[in-house]
């Protein structure tokens, strides 16, 4: 499902993967475990186009849309959730202007609970640290986190699920610089809760 959304045409070069299917896209390996959700993370100026490709699919899916929340009264775009094949994909939008990272995520009562808007905040990144354009195992050229960024977040999440992908991002190699300045950028992050429904 991952590389069918990243095939998509009308996607190209606005989605990016993140999270630990990065890894196994890149060498085509299996993971050895399921992975439950898809995340991808979107040019804020793009999440019209990721919409507009929903809204444009003949098959039913079910979409959970930041814009529709009640805490959300401002409207700010917060992503969207989508439950495809009974996978939840989410769509995250960011913006990076001077070095300053900006990512907004959204959770939904339906699938996690309640209702909330986040916001993560980082200085000093910058884009070709954090993502990249990159030729996966079947030759797609596709939009992913850098290895090194994938690797700091899954180091900073400190998940004993997350080790496996530690390990193969470790296999593939990371560029030592890179992943010393994505370790230091997830150590500054400062992540808020912008909005909630009790």
């Amino acid at each position: 499902m991952a590389l069918r959304i990243l095939g998509e045409p009308s996607l190209a070069g606005s989605v990016f993967l993140m999270g630990g299917l990065v890894p196994w896209v890149v060498s085509g390996r299996d993971s050895g475990r399921l992975h439950g959700d898809v995340d991808f993370s979107v040019r804020a100026e793009d999440m019209p186009a990721v919409r507009a490709w929903f809204a444009g699919r003949g098959d039913r899916v079910e979409v959970f849309d930041s814009l529709d929340l009640m805490c959300n009264g401002d409207r700010v775009d917060y992503g969207l959730c989508a439950v495809i094949d009974g996978v939840p994909v989410s769509f995250c939008p960011f913006s990076l202007t001077g070095g300053a990272l900006c990512q907004r995520s959204a959770a939904f009562a339906a699938l996690e609970g309640f209702d909330a808007l986040f916001e993560a905040h980082v200085d000093d990144v910058a884009e070709e640290d954090f993502i990249e354009r990159r030729a996966c195992s079947g030759g797609l050229m596709t939009g992913m986190a850098t290895l090194e960024a994938c690797r700091a977040a899954k180091q900073a999440s400190g998940r004993e699920k997350d080790l496996l992908d530690i390990a193969e991002l470790d296999r593939l190699g990371c560029d030592c610089g890179r992943l010393s300045r994505m370790n230091a950028a997830f150590e500054r992050m400062d992540v808020i809760c912008a909005g909630h429904s009790s």
